[in-house]
């Protein structure tokens, strides 16, 4: 009974490990793909618009790109929380693992 406990502990903590990982894999290619994007500086191009031309689309262009910034600030801190639930859940694999074998 106490084998079979185990063996689930151990089958569960792997299959959350699992689950991590594949997450913070699609992650780090979200932040992979925006971190390699050359993204023009819109607020610098409207510092340098001449007084008589309507800047409405750049002003607009700038807030998406701002809101686009926030969706990546937010993957990367959900990156590093992953980082965290992993080194978790592997610490307590590895320390059912040591139990387990003793």
């Amino acid at each position: 009974m106490v084998t079979n406990l185990t063996d689930y502990r151990k089958r569960r903590y792997l299959e959350k490990l699992n689950t991590l990982v594949k997450e913070i894999i699609e992650i780090r290619q979200y932040l992979h793909i925006f971190e390699s994007l050359e993204l023009p500086n819109y607020q610098e191009m409207i510092n340098n618009m001449p007084d008589n031309v309507k800047i409405e689309l750049l002003l607009r262009l700038q807030q998406q790109q701002g809101l686009d910034y926030y969706g990546y600030y937010q993957l990367v801190e959900k990156e590093a929380e992953l980082k965290k639930s992993i080194q978790k859940i592997t610490e307590e694999l590895d320390n059912l693992l040591a139990n387990g074998e003793n």
